[in-house]
C-alpha cells in the first residue's frame, strides 16, 4: 500500500486531501468502485422505459461506518475529489452531482427530514440556475425551470396534505392518503428534473453522523428507505453500524411492546426486535454496499509525517520513528519491559492528528523545550485518563519547577496521599482495597489484623496510578535487642531497620525494611542533576530520609495509629535511648562523595533528571512487587537462616537485576530471583553471577564494558551498564561498616532476622515450616578461589566461561597461565574431585591442564 501523508504545514480546517493524504486509500477504491456501479445504473434507468413509472426503488445507500475519530466525515468531504480524479482518468465514467453533506444533527425539534432533503436539493438546483453553469441551452433551461417549479409545487402540497391527516374526514382523508402514496412518485420526479438541470446521470446525497442524531436517527433512515430509494440517487451514509443497530432496536421495541401486544408472551418485543432491527438494516444499508474503515492500528505503519520546523534535511518522518522519538523523550533509556514506557496512544485517526500536532516531531528534539513538552504530555494523558503517564508528567514539572532537589517520596508519582488529594474524578484505582488483598497474608485472619486496620483511614483513596504491593508489618522480619550485639556494620540498623513506630505491648523493636535504603539510593540519583549548586540542601534531604520513617512501609501512611504486636519479651525490645539515635553524618557524606563522583556518568547516560524518572519508576514497581513476596516468605518461616546482612543481599540482587533488565536492549528474563538463595551464593557475587540464570541474562551483559571502560568512548549501552555498575557500588551496600566487602562476605557476621522474641523463625501459624533450610555452604558446589582474580566484575574476563576460552584460543602468555597453573594446583591438589566444584571453573581448570600437558 502507499505511504500515509500528515503535513502538519497544512491548516487543520483544510480537510481536502489529495489520494495520498487520504488516510482510509483502500476504502476510497471500494467507494469509486460503488458509485461507478449506481452512477451506470442511473444512466441506463434514464434511457428504460420504466423510468416513467412508478415503482422503480432501489436500496442503494452507501454506508461508510466505523468508530468515532476514524474518519468519516473527512472521508464524505473528500469523496466529490475522489471522483473527480477517477473520471478525469476515464471519461466514460457516470456523471455525478455531488450536494453538500447533510448534517441531521442540526435539524431543529420540529424539521421533518422529507424537507430538508426538499429544500437542499432546491437551494443547489437554484444556485446552478443563478450562476449559469447549466450545459442546457437557454430554452432547455427554461422548460426545465418550468417542469422543477411545477414538480416542487406538486410535492410540497403532497407533503402538505400527508401531514394533515388529523384534520380530514371522508373524501378529503381519501384524498389525503392518495396524497401520501404519491410524495414517493411526486419525490422522484422532482429528482428527475433536478438531474436535466444538473447535467448528470445520479445526485449523490451525503448524509454524515446519522447515529449522532439520537432522537432522529430512525426517522432519518426510514426517509432513506422510502425517499431515496431511487436510482437517480446515490445516498452515502456514515455512522457506527453497531449504534444504528441499538437504535433501530429501541425503535422497534417501542413498538412491539405496544399495549396492544398484550396478549404476546413476556419479553417477545425485546426479542423480535433484534432480528427485525437486522433485517431492517440489510434493507436499508444493504450489505454488499458497506464500507468499513480500517481501524488506526492498520494505518499507522503506513503514516508519514511532514514537520517543516525539523533541523534535519529530510522534513518527513515515520510513524515508527516519531513513536521511537517520543519514548525517548519522555522515558529515556528504559527498555518498555513490563509497560515501563507505556503512555496513551492514540486510538482514531482524529486522536493521531491531534496528539502528533500537540507534541511535534520538531519538539521532541528540542531540549529547550523540555517544559513545555511535559506539559503537553500532561494535557494529552489527563485528556486519554491515563494515570501513570498524567502522574510521570506531574512529577517531571514537579522536579523542574523547584529550585531544591526533592527526595523520593516527595514527587507524586511516589506519593500515595498526594495522589489521593488530587480527587480526579477519572482516579480509578482504589488503593485500599488494592493493598488489602496484600496485607491478609501478613495477618492472623482475613477479617482483622495490623496491616489491615493500618489501611482502614485510606479506604476511600483513589490513586492516579497503579501502586505495588507496601512494605507491610510482620513480627517475623524483627532483628531482636540481644540480637543487635552480633550486628557489627554500622549502619545497616539505621538504613534497613524501622523501630519508631506504636505499639500495644508499648515497645519499640527493630523491624526489617528496605524502602529507606531504596529512597536513599534514588534521592542521590537525582541529586546528581543539581551539582554543586545547593549541597547543604543535598545533605539536608539525605538526612530527613535517614530520620524518617521508611517512605513506602505501611508505617509511613499512618505513623500514629497502633500496631497490635504478639507480647514480647523485654530483653528483646530497644529502649528509647537505643533505637535509632546513631549519627550518619560519615554516612551521608558517603552518599554524597558517590553521588558527586557519578554525576557526570549519570547526566552523559540519562541527558536529564526528567528522563530518570520513567526508570526510577519502572524500577520501583518491579523491586517493590518482588520484595512483597520476599517479606512473605519471611514471615511464613522461610530463609530461617537468614541475617540482617542476607536479607540486603537479596535486596542488592533484586534491585541491581531490576535495573539491568529495565535498561538491557538483549533479550531478558522477566523471573523474580534471590528469594530462596543459599547462604554461599548470595555472599559471594562471582558464585550468584554464576548459578543465577536469570541475573546472568539480566546483568552479566554490564561485564563486558568494565574492562573496556578506559580503552574508548563508550556507546548508550555501555553507559548503562557503567550506570548499573555504579548502582551495585552505591554506599547502602558497600560502605555498611568498615572493611565490609558485601560482594563476598561468606564468613560476616550479622543480626540474626527471628521473631519478636527472638526465637528463629517458623511458620507464622505455629508450625514448623514444611520448605527446608538454605542448603548449607559446606555441601553446595565450591569455587577455585584461585581464579576469581581473573574474572568477575571489573576484572579482565567477566565470566569463568570466557577466561577458558581466552586459555584455549591462546589470548594469554605461557607465563600468565603457567602462574595460574601453579596457583590452582596448589589450591586444589592432586586428584581433586570434580563434582565439588562449579562446572565453569572445572572447565578452566582443564584447559589448564590441557594446555600445560601441550
Amino acid at each position: 500500500m502507499e505511504l500515509i501523508k500528515l503535513d502538519l504545514d497544512k491548516p487543520e480546517y483544510d480537510e481536502q486531501f489529495s489520494s495520498q493524504e487520504l488516510w482510509q486509500q483502500q476504502s476510497a477504491k471500494l467507494l469509486l468502485n460503488h458509485l461507478k456501479h449506481f452512477g451506470l445504473e442511473a444512466r441506463s434507468y434514464i434511457h428504460s422505459p420504466n423510468s416513467q413509472n412508478v415503482g422503480q426503488n432501489l436500496h442503494n445507500a452507501i454506508l461508510i461506518s466505523g468508530g468515532r475519530g476514524t474518519g468519516k466525515s473527512v472521508f464524505l468531504k473528500n469523496a466529490q475529489a475522489l471522483w473527480g480524479d477517477r473520471r478525469r482518468e476515464d471519461n466514460n465514467l457516470p456523471s455525478l452531482y455531488f450536494a453538500p453533506i447533510i448534517d441531521p444533527t442540526l435539524l431543529q425539534d420540529h424539521d421533518s427530514f422529507t424537507n430538508v432533503l426538499v429544500a437542499h436539493i432546491y437551494n443547489q438546483v437554484m444556485s446552478v440556475i443563478d450562476s449559469g453553469t447549466s450545459k442546457l441551452s437557454a430554452r432547455e433551461l427554461e422548460n426545465a425551470k418550468d417542469s422543477f417549479f411545477q414538480a416542487l409545487r406538486s410535492l410540497s402540497e403532497a407533503v402538505q396534505y400527508a401531514g394533515e391527516h388529523s384534520e380530514h374526514v371522508g373524501l378529503d382523508k381519501i384524498i389525503q392518503y392518495s396524497s401520501g402514496i404519491k410524495i414517493d412518485c411526486l419525490f422522484h420526479e422532482y429528482i428527475r428534473v433536478s438531474k436535466l438541470i444538473f447535467g448528470c446521470d445520479a445526485i449523490v446525497i451525503s448524509i454524515d453522523d446519522v447515529d449522532m442524531a439520537l432522537e432522529n436517527a430512525y426517522d432519518v433512515l426510514e426517509e432513506i428507505r422510502r425517499r431515496l430509494s431511487c436510482p437517480d440517487i446515490i445516498p452515502l451514509v456514515s455512522g457506527e453500524l453497531e449504534l444504528y443497530h441499538h437504535l433501530v432496536k429501541l425503535e422497534l421495541t417501542k413498538s412491539l411492546e405496544h399495549p396492544s401486544y398484550n396478549g404476546a408472551p413476556n419479553g417477545y418485543g425485546a426479542k423480535k426486535s433484534n432480528d427485525l432491527a437486522d433485517a431492517y438494516l440489510a434493507k436499508v444499508l444493504p450489505n454488499h454496499y458497506r464500507i468499513a474503515l480500517k481501524p488506526i492500528a492498520a494505518l499507522l505503519p503506513l503514516l508519514a509525517i511532514k514537520d517543516s520546523k525539523l533541523n534535519a534535511t529530510d522534513k518527513w518522518v515515520s510513524y515508527r520513528e516519531y513513536q521511537q522519538s517520543f519514548k525517548e523523550f519522555f522515558f529515556g533509556s528504559v527498555n518498555g519491559q513490563e509497560r515501563s514506557a507505556e503512555y496513551p496512544g492514540p486510538q482514531s485517526a482524529r486522536e493521531v492528528g491531534q496528539l502528533v500536532r500537540l507534541l511535534a516531531p520538531s519538539s521532541l528534539k528540542d531540549d529547550e523545550r523540555m517544559e513545555e513538552n511535559w506539559e503537553s504530555l500532561r494535557v494529552w494523558s489527563e485528556s486519554q485518563q491515563h494515570g501513570s503517564s498524567y502522574a510521570l508528567a506531574r512529577s517531571a514539572l514537579q522536579s523542574m519547577n523547584t529550585q531544591v532537589p526533592l527526595k523520593l517520596s516527595e514527587l507524586l508519582i511516589f506519593n500515595i496521599r498526594d495522589q489521593a488529594s488530587e480527587r480526579l474524578p477519572w482516579a480509578s484505582h482504589k488503593f485500599c482495597e488494592e493493598q488489602v488483598k496484600f496485607a491478609q497474608a501478613f495477618d492472623k485472619s482475613k477479617a482483622t489484623g495490623n496491616n489491615v486496620s493500618l489501611l482502614e483511614n485510606l479506604s476511600d483513596a483513589r490513586v492516579i496510578r497503579s501502586m505495588p504491593p507496601l512494605e507491610m508489618f510482620t513480627d517475623y522480619m524483627s532483628i531482636t535487642r540481644g540480637n543487635t550485639v552480633h550486628e557489627k556494620n554500622r549502619y545497616t540498623l539505621g538504613l534497613y531497620t524501622h523501630s519508631a513506630y506504636y505499639a500495644t505491648q508499648g515497645s519499640q523493636q527493630r523491624k526489617v525494611y528496605f524502602s529507606k535504603a531504596f529512597e536513599l539510593l534514588t534521592t542521590s540519583i537525582l541529586m546528581s542533576f543539581y551539582g554543586e549548586l545547593c549541597l547543604e540542601q543535598c545533605e539536608q534531604k539525605l538526612k530527613e530520609v535517614m530520620d524518617s520513617t521508611p517512605f513506602y512501609s505501611i508505617h509511613a501512611l499512618n505513623p500514629t495509629k497502633y500496631v497490635d504486636e504478639d507480647p514480647v519479651s523485654l530483653s528483646s525490645v530497644d529502649t528509647e535511648e537505643e533505637a535509632d539515635t546513631g549519627n550518619y553524618d560519615e554516612f551521608i557524606g558517603k552518599v554524597m562523595d558517590w553521588s558527586n563522583s557519578n554525576r557526570e556518568l549519570i547526566k552523559s547516560f540519562v541527558g536529564d533528571e526528567t528522563r530518570l524518572l520513567a526508570l526510577l519508576v519502572a524500577v520501583f514497581n518491579k523491586v517493590f512487587s518482588q520484595l512483597n513476596l520476599l517479606r512473605e516468605r519471611y514471615h511464613k518461616g522461610s530463609n530461617a537462616d537468614d541475617t540482617l546482612i542476607d536479607a540486603i543481599l537479596r535486596f542488592k540482587y533484586i534491585l541491581v537485576n531490576a535495573f539491568g533488565f529495565l535498561l538491557s536492549n538483549r533479550n531478558v528474563v522477566p523471573a523474580n530471583l534471590a528469594l530462596d538463595s543459599t547462604h554461599s551464593m548470595l555472599r559471594d557475587l562471582s558464585e550468584f553471577s554464576i548459578q543465577s540464570k536469570t541475573y546472568q541474562k539480566n546483568v552479566g551483559w554490564i561485564n563486558e564494558y568494565q574492562a573496556e571502560s578506559s580503552r574508548h568512548e563508550l556507546n548508550h549501552e555501555g553507559k548503562a551498564a557503567q550506570f548499573i555498575n555504579a548502582v551495585s557500588l552505591h554506599p547502602i551496600f558497600i560502605e555498611l561498616g568498615d572493611g565490609v566487602d558485601i560482594s563476598k562476605c561468606v564468613d560476616l557476621v550479622s543480626a540474626p532476622i527471628t521473631n519478636q522474641n527472638g526465637v528463629t523463625r517458623s511458620s507464622s501459624d505455629g508450625a514448623a515450616t514444611s520448605k527446608p533450610k538454605s542448603k548449607p555452604a559446606s555441601t553446595a558446589k565450591q569455587g577455585i578461589d584461585a581464579l576469581k582474580e581473573w574474572f568477575g566484575n571489573g576484572k579482565h574476563f567477566a565470566t569463568a566461561k570466557n577466561l577458558e576460552s581466552a586459555i584455549k584460543n591462546g589470548e594469554l602468555s605461557d607465563t600468565q597461565v603457567e602462574r595460574m597453573t601453579k596457583i590452582v594446583l596448589n589450591q586444589l591438589g592432586e586428584n581433586p574431585d570434580a563434582s565439588k566444584y562449579h562446572k565453569s571453573h572445572w572447565g578452566v581448570y582443564k584447559a589448564l591442564l590441557a594446555r600445560k600437558n601441550k
